[in-house]
């Protein structure tokens, strides 16, 4: 069986991310022949993953947002039974192509797939939001994403010592980290020993680095860095975004056990079934971020607590590897055989 896999994403961030996992698991298994169209040759042996890399140019990311059912020369000799793509405004382009085009919902905005024949979404909610726009409950699929991290925990348990507060992800506005640097100010004026890391960059990095400026400079720029290096550093992780469907980095710092503080949105909420495993505050709420903060920092047996409950509840096998390889087969299977 023949599969594109299609993103004009070429930066850092959950959709290059969750482009490989799914790149990586269906060219594992020699029942498919797996091309991706992408701007970027990723780092997969070819010979060993049956992957082709068809490369996509700056143009053609450019009028993929522009016209819809854009022509791809370098498409025209395929057929596919399945087209994955990542990105909805793409969707229309490559159905030509495609007996069916899965879109891949990263966004908790199903409207822009609307040219996709089915949808997968990370968590329930996003789900629910498709069907409101009308789409078929058997062209709805729920696959979360899996975890894989590179190496065990070297978390050490550690009390009374300096507590370090960390966010970090690409600096666009939906992160929201002047939320994070708004309440780093509060606390910092508070007690000074608290450090604040942010790691990452983007668009916004000089407009965050003035900001935090503008405010004493409470918090530390470090750049990207690796997170298997990163979590072990800090004990409180905070995730401010105003948007977060799902969130790696979430669930990268909870297999870390380090205490989580996220914005309510639909995917930590998910992630943390339960109210022991995450505190949480409104996005843009830097006060409430802040109390958030210093519940944990003023009682370190709960920090601990936390810290415990967030790794217990992302080793929840449904953010295994071989329950994401099992469910996406048979979503491809369920969809291909509804055919035969």
């Amino acid at each position: 069986m023949k599969i594109l896999h299609v993103t004009s994403d070429n930066k850092p961030g959950g959709i290059q991310k969750a482009f490989k996992a799914y790149l990586g698991i269906l060219s594992a298994m020699p029942q498919f022949e797996n091309i991706y169209f992408s701007p970027n040759r990723l780092e997969f042996h070819e010979h060993k993953y049956h992957a082709q890399h068809i490369h996509m140019s700056w143009i053609q990311k450019t009028l993929f947002r522009r016209a819809t059912n854009f022509p791809i020369r370098k498409l025209y000799n395929h057929s596919f039974k399945i087209g994955l793509v990542h990105n909805g405004f793409v969707c229309a382009s490559v159905k030509r192509y495609c007996d069916n085009v899965i879109g891949i919902c990263h966004n908790d905005k199903p409207e822009q797939f609307r040219d996709a024949d089915h949808l997968i979404c990370l968590t329930p909610n996003a789900a629910q939001q498709a069907r409101k726009l009308g789409r078929a409950d058997n062209s709805i699929h729920i696959l979360p994403h899996y975890l894989e991290p590179q190496k065990k925990s070297s978390r050490s348990v550690k009390l009374n010592h300096r507590v370090t507060i960390g966010a970090a992800g690409r600096f666009v506005e939906k992160k929201g980290f002047k939320t994070f640097i708004d309440a780093a100010k509060v606390i910092r004026s508070e007690n000074l020993e608290i450090e604040f890391l942010l790691a990452g960059d983007g668009p916004l990095s000089k407009q965050l680095r003035s900001y935090a400026k503008q405010k004493g400079n409470p918090v530390r720029f470090t750049g990207w860095v690796d997170i298997e290096d990163f979590a072990p550093s800090i004990d409180i992780f905070c995730l401010p975004s105003l948007d977060e469907p799902f969130g790696y980095i979430l669930a990268e710092m909870m297999h870390h056990g380090v205490a989580v503080i996220a914005s309510k949105t639909n995917g930590p909420l998910w992630i943390c079934k339960e109210e022991k495993t995450a505190l949480f505050f409104r996005p843009s709420h830097s006060t409430e971020l802040a109390n958030c903060l210093r519940t944990l920092i003023t009682d370190p047996q709960k920090m601990l607590h936390y810290q415990h409950y967030a790794k217990k509840a992302i080793n929840d096998k449904r953010f295994s590897k071989q329950a994401f390889t099992e469910q996406l087969f048979s979503i491809i299977c369920s969809i291909t055989k509804s055919e035969s």
